[in-house]
């Protein structure tokens, strides 16, 4: 295939690229560097907005995977989160539409479910409790406006993420900000009292997640990509100091709109495209840990 991933100097958009070539195919990864890659020689990267692309940039091209998105949860609340997300993601739709590419991948959120109890089914209802949230439930509704309107086998597809964590994950989520905290001899900072839960999917399984999607014939209109676990956030704390050696917990005041737990149900996507070999959490972050503060190799 030949693939636009945009995003593509990001935390999964270069991991995809990598896994994508490795696999032989033709990747075009478009990214605007507005947040500093971590990948030091990105082969072949296209310095771009996505706003500034045309249907005739897409030509040639199979299949986009739109992953641009200024993804802070917290910084969504300022003016400006929202309103970029949504044009960006309304500015690829409609280009994807009058161009020849035939399918348009995008992503979403787990954070589209808001405060619901059990596994998260694609069939549960929209509960956003964030601009960035509201954001991502705009761009799905924006899919199925524009789906009707494509013919002869085109498709829109979008995939829901859960927390994805690994090498090159930017330093405002958890995960890196408890591995910096290590490394640096700080206390692993939590918001209340962590007992908050979160699907914790290691990069490698969400890269393999996309690919199953990307080779399969045609795109579900949504589709969890996740772990189907939870594991708290103090726990996870806990693991990261016993794998590291070392590390203390403070607690600080819990963020407003907090949402207690997340965990994906993984029903539809093992059904359509099968089971994967998960890595298992301990060894995943015990990988995070040794790669933490180690420069990535170009993808």
């Amino acid at each position: 295939m030949n693939i636009l991933v945009t995003g593509g100097a990001g935390f999964i958009g270069s991991a995809l690229t990598q896994a994508l070539r490795a696999a032989r195919h033709t990747v075009i990864p478009l990214d605007n560097l507005s947040v500093p890659s971590r990948r030091p020689s990105l082969q072949g990267l296209k310095v771009r907005d996505v706003r500034s692309l045309t249907a005739q940039d897409l030509d040639g091209v199979d299949t986009v995977v739109h992953l641009a998105a200024l993804k802070s949860v917290p910084k969504s609340f300022e003016i400006g989160g929202y309103e970029h997300n949504v044009a960006t993601d309304r500015h690829m739709i409609h280009t994807f539409v009058g161009s020849t590419a035939r399918r348009l991948l995008l992503a979403s959120s787990c954070e589209v479910y808001g405060e619901q109890t059990g596994p998260l089914a694609e069939t549960a209802p929209y509960a956003p409790r964030s601009p960035y949230a509201a954001g991502k439930m705009a761009t799905e509704h924006l899919a199925g406006i524009y789906r009707p309107r494509l013919e002869d086998g085109r498709t829109i597809g979008v995939v829901r993420f859960f927390n994805t964590f690994g090498a090159a994950e930017g330093a405002d989520a958890v995960v890196p900000s408890f591995l910096s905290a290590v490394a640096e001899n700080r206390p692993l900072t939590i918001e209340g009292d962590g007992r908050q839960a979160r699907d914790l999917t290691y990069i490698d399984d969400s890269v393999t997640m996309l690919t199953r999607i990307l080779n399969a014939p045609a795109l579900l209109p949504v589709v969890n990509v996740g772990s189907g676990q939870a594991v708290s956030v103090l726990d996870l704390a806990h693991a990261v100091i016993r794998i590291a050696g070392h590390g203390t917990i403070t607690h600080v005041a819990p963020r407003i709109n907090e949402i207690n737990s997340f965990t994906a149900d993984l029903t539809l996507f093992n059904r359509v495209y099968g089971t994967i070999d998960r890595v298992p959490l301990d060894e995943a972050l015990a990988l995070s840990v040794r790669n933490h503060a180690r420069p990535l190799t170009a993808a």
